[in-house]
């Protein structure tokens, strides 16, 4: 059986079970399709939680052997019980970073005290576990590296866009990003160069893949972005390859802010049409996109890019199925990174009423280099919610769970002595 990528959401489904079952509803009941891998997994975490708070230590080992003395195989696999493991020292490192956004101004208020010492803190516990399954091998083939716009800034194995080598090249700079609600939502790509506008439109051809979205930064990247959609005459038409045609069939300049055109992609050897929905945003997001020495600084929030995303979201949101979103600048670093989080964290608030910043960077920073790395960039995307909530609805209305007010921010009195 295979384990998540990531602890934290279950940590809070444990934490979550626990405070909203009452003394007097106990047993609970854990089940899985065996009832022993995954269950077992759940009750481990849950009891070691339980010895953590009470006894300040754990003993999985033990626990896990009196497990199986009760219930044939409990915690079925190495990784299941590695994963304990992991999650307990995620639970020890940051415990629950989650906050209510009718606090979320207190919060980040105490956060920006004293020249922003406890988020310099916070945002520092971002690199006490190392990353895994870091490796780029094929990035880094000799006949890829022309490729890339950078040689640090390329997709890890484990989650890159494989094109089929039947259609051409198969390797692109992109990455799958995980979205809020599904596995994958987006896709993080690096400007087009001349030599790969083939396979940037090859991935919308073999991948469900229907919306662009095209950042700008101050500074260019260099070389700059290569032209790969056609001239803004509607109607007029870009030769893709050999054997593909894209045509401009719409364009709409939206307050002067960002531009929304309408492509379709025609493959002339498969006899495939496909609408593509292209978003630009004309306002640099960032100065650049370079990711060494702070060097990629983000530029003032607006209410447009509130617009630009909710256009976007608008556009996603008619379509029968979920989509891949195209997202790209620059390098494909954080630029690109600033925009998805925004999206992600905007939809947790929506749905949740409460946003996790410091699991959504670490989440996004597993899954390509050069997402969020810096501490102006992490400070965005507080900004990003705060002036959501100023300016979007009253936070203090907001109705929130008792069981989910368990985060390390809700002791004043304790706040820095849980984020030091």
């Amino acid at each position: 059986m295979d384990v998540p990528n990531q602890s934290h959401t279950l940590l809070q489904l444990i934490d979550e079970v626990n405070t909203q079952t009452s003394c007097d509803q106990y047993p609970i009941v854990v089940h899985c399709t065996a009832g022993v891998g995954r269950t077992g997994t759940y009750i481990a975490i849950d009891a070691m939680i339980d010895k953590i708070q009470q006894e300040g230590k754990i003993d999985i080992y033990n626990f896990a052997v009196q497990m199986r003395r009760e219930r044939h195989l409990m915690v079925q696999t190495v990784k299941q019980y590695v994963f304990i493991y992991r999650s307990l020292l995620e639970y020890y490192l940051y415990d629950n970073t989650r906050i209510e956004a009718n606090r979320f101004r207190s919060v980040y208020s105490r956060l920006n005290k004293n020249k922003q010492a406890l988020l310099t803190s916070e945002y520092n516990k971002l690199a006490l576990l190392p990353i895994e399954n870091v490796s780029h091998q094929d990035a880094h083939a000799t006949e890829n590296i022309e490729k890339n716009r950078s040689a640090q800034i390329v997709p890890y194995d484990h989650n890159r866009v494989c094109l089929s080598r039947i259609l051409g090249h198969p390797y692109i700079n992109a990455s799958f990003i995980e979205g809020y609600s599904r596995e994958y939502a987006f896709i993080i790509t690096q400007d087009p160069l001349e030599g790969t506008i083939h396979e940037f439109w090859r991935m919308f051809i073999e991948y469900d893949c229907d919306c662009i979205v095209q950042l700008h930064t101050i500074e260019q990247s260099s070389p700059k972005c290569a032209d790969y959609y056609p001239d803004d005459d509607i109607n007029s038409t870009m030769k893709i390859g050999s054997t593909s045609l894209l045509k401009l069939i719409d364009k709409e300049i939206v307050q002067e802010k960002f531009v929304r055109r309408q492509f379709c992609l025609i493959d002339t050897r498969e006899t495939l049409s496909k609408t593509i929905f292209h978003y630009e945003y004309l306002s640099p997001l960032t100065t650049n996109d370079l990711c060494a020495d702070g060097q990629c600084m983000p530029t003032g929030l607006t209410h447009h890019f509130y617009d630009f995303i909710g256009q976007i979201n608008k556009r996603s949101n008619t379509t029968n199925r979920a989509r891949y979103i195209a997202v790209h600048c620059g390098y494909g670093g954080s630029t690109s990174a600033l925009f998805c989080m925004s999206i992600n964290l905007l939809a947790q608030l929506k749905n949740e009423h409460a946003v996790d910043i410091f699991q959504g960077v670490r989440a996004l920073q597993r899954q390509r280099p050069a997402m969020i790395t810096s501490l102006v960039q992490y400070a965005f995307l507080y900004e990003t919610i705060r002036k959501f909530l100023e300016d979007s609805f009253d936070i203090t209305s907001t109705r929130l769970s008792s069981s989910l007010n368990n985060s390390i921010y809700d002791n004043e009195e304790d706040i820095v002595q849980n984020i030091l």
